[in-house]
């Protein structure tokens, strides 16, 4: 993908990218930052990827509260395990952290919030955890040149992942039981390609025929997710299980990505209507889609980047002021 496709759609919302996503919030200014209180939403669009499959008729329903970091000016849940450990990341103004504010990840146990931050970077994002608690994420010393590096995190050690060549940046996404990760790479001035790291060995995901990819999402089976493009304007979803890949498009959407899928199959995700449009979470389970927003006034964009066992959503939102944070939705009242 180019950047300027990986700007609208990076699960990242603080990492080179978001800017373009939607460039009038980009622009704003921000107000008085109040988070909202929790709710309840239902979640009330649905689809099915196979046409003779009849809808829901029953609505899902979802109780949604806030994730905010203490006294942080943005911030957004990324991943969560079964034992209901989040990690995320907060601060830096995070549509545009190249501005040089800083950026921090977090680890969320219950109620307490532990600050995670590579030994000297200005710009650490905690992106995924698995159920032993290991942390995978991105982190970089020196923004201004837009080059990074993904990480593990096991206690207190972090062992710093680098694509073997040259890369511009690796970014770490999202790890299994097993020690899995998959992410992405990009060489300067070419094209992003997804990648697993097993054993130490990298070894590439790119859809077939695609121009870019990113995997986003790995489960403990090994089957991933993520988005691809073909003409680096427009990006699709797909699944990679058992070395087959599968395309996956939200119906009548432009953009489909797939974040983040748990251990009984179900993945979540984002899809949009075209460039400068707002972004709508969904949850894709059994062959259908139930899209979503969070319920709460002002709410502009949502993006639900991962899914734990027990149905435990989690992900970030954009209000109209230009502020992000965190979500958790479960499912049920």
């Amino acid at each position: 993908m180019s950047d300027n496709t990986l700007r609208r759609q990076h699960k990242l919302p603080l990492v080179l990218l978001l800017g373009l996503l939607a460039p009038g919030l980009a622009q704003a200014q921000h107000t008085a930052k109040v988070p909202p209180h929790p709710g309840v939403g239902l979640l009330v669009r649905h689809a099915t990827l196979d046409a003779q499959r009849p809808p829901q008729r029953a609505p899902i329903s979802f109780t949604f509260g806030t994730i905010d970091y203490p006294d942080g000016p943005d911030s957004d849940a990324q991943a969560i395990n079964d034992h209901g450990e989040i990690v995320g990341a907060y601060g830096g103004d995070l549509p545009d952290f190249r501005q040089g504010l800083p950026a921090y990840g977090f680890r969320l146990n219950g109620s307490s919030f532990e600050k995670i931050v590579f030994p000297k970077a200005p710009i650490t994002l905690a992106l995924g955890v698995n159920s032993l608690g290991e942390i995978v994420g991105y982190y970089s010393l020196d923004p201004a040149d837009e080059s990074g590096h993904g990480f593990t995190l096991l206690g207190k050690k972090f062992t710093t992942v680098d694509y073997p060549g040259s890369a511009q940046y690796t970014i770490a996404n999202a790890i299994n039981k097993s020690g899995h990760v998959v992410g992405y790479y990009n060489f300067p001035n070419a094209n992003t390609h997804g990648f697993l790291l097993k054993a130490g060995v990298f070894t590439d995901i790119d859809y077939p025929g695609s121009s870019s990819s990113v995997a986003y999402g790995i489960n403990d089976a090994g089957s991933v997710v993520g988005c691809y493009s073909n003409d680096e304007v427009t990006n699709h979803g797909f699944t990679l299980v058992s070395g087959v890949y599968n395309n996956v498009d939200y119906p009548g959407a432009t953009d489909t990505c797939l974040f983040g899928l748990n251990n009984k199959g179900q993945i979540v995700g984002y899809y949009d209507e075209g460039q400068g449009t707002v972004g709508h979470g969904f949850l894709l389970q059994s062959g259908t889609f139930t899209a979503f927003d969070v319920p709460y006034a002002g709410v502009v964009t949502t993006w639900p980047f991962a899914i734990n066992d027990k149905g435990r959503i989690v992900g970030q939102y954009w209000d109209s002021n230009n502020y992000t944070f965190g979500f958790e939705a479960k499912i049920g009242k």
